[in-house]
């Protein structure tokens, strides 16, 4: 299976400023699984300088922006989200891993517009 897994956390410390790399996150605002160009929508907004490419490998590579940048995006139907959820025969999968595209709409909405989030996108080739 080609593609992206994809996490935007609120960070725990130091809403104020851009993310770093490997930063602890406090709460998860959305997840969902791409295909492969899951990432062009913020490869654009790093392009435009409205978010900062961490860096990575790809396991995982992450972003930082502020919530106003993409609250709009993943609200509703985060980019490039799959309706069904894949997996391989070989993969192991994790009690963690949520086979579905799942939104917290009431911790976004609590999120202030300034604050900045880190986003994790995960390999899953």
């Amino acid at each position: 299976m080609l593609g992206w897994h994809i996490t935007v956390y609120t960070k725990k410390n130091n809403k104020e400023k851009p993310a770093k790399f490997g930063e602890d996150t406090e709460h998860t605002l959305a997840v969902w699984q791409t295909g492969l160009y899951g990432l062009d929508w913020i490869m654009k907004l790093v392009e435009a300088n409205a978010a900062i490419n961490l860096g990575g490998n790809g396991y995982p590579y992450e972003f930082t922006t502020q919530k106003k940048t993409i609250a709009e995006a993943i609200q509703s139907d985060p980019p490039h989200a799959k309706k069904v959820w894949s997996f391989d025969a070989g993969d192991v999968i994790m009690p963690g891993w949520k086979g579905t595209t799942t939104i917290n709409l009431k911790l976004l909405e609590k999120v202030k517009n300034n604050e900045w989030l880190l986003i994790r996108a995960w390999d899953e080739s």
